[in-house]
């Protein structure tokens, strides 16, 4: 199976989004898992995964709301309406954890798009600044050292991982062309 892991990078556009969903309504043995607030820009993806239990009480309403797909955390609260899945390794970041999830879930090639793990002109979301009172990227300064342990995972259990960010700080995966990508 392919997935496409979408985060929250402010690279992340509309017309790669759109790229995505014709792609999943074209290939029907096939997974998109968004992070976190990505659930806006791809309501129809598959699933949604978001660690943190403060954004859940603040977003979960409109996931219940505007979301169709499944949804995960790793939040010990019962007060979120989401699955937690048994053995998986969310590497204490959202994006990370799509990534987790699509290989738990049966990926065996996945492809990342948003992924940034950087500002760009000081933004850090495509969707702008979580509200105040939230983390919003805190830690990005160690994302690359939390990837690196991902893709030396994902190799060691077979999943090719690589990377159609329009702009990255990740090294350890290969870089491509969405286009090219879903459509070789």
């Amino acid at each position: 199976m392919r997935a496409v892991c979408l985060a929250s990078g402010p690279s992340l556009t509309q017309e790669d989004v759109d790229l995505v969903r014709q792609w999943r309504e074209q290939t029907p043995d096939s997974l998109v898992v968004v992070a976190n607030t990505t659930f806006r820009i791809a309501p129809w993806a598959d699933a949604l995964f978001a660690m943190d239990a403060r954004w859940w009480k603040t977003y979960g309403a409109e996931v219940n709301e505007a979301f169709k797909g499944e949804c995960f955390t790793t939040a010990n609260d019962p007060s979120i309406a989401a699955m937690r899945p048994k053995s998986f390794n969310s590497y204490r970041n959202s994006g990370a954890g799509c990534i987790s999830l699509a290989s738990d879930r049966g990926a065996e090639q996945i492809v990342m798009l948003g992924y940034d793990c950087m500002k760009d002109g000081g933004l850090t979301h495509w969707h702008g600044s979580h509200p105040e009172g939230m983390s919003d990227a805190k830690t990005i300064a160690v994302w690359p050292v939390i990837f690196k342990r991902l893709a030396k995972d994902m190799k060691q259990k077979g999943v090719s991982v690589v990377n159609a960010s329009r702009k990255t700080a990740l090294t350890c995966f290969e870089r491509v062309e969405l286009e090219a990508v879903l459509h070789p």
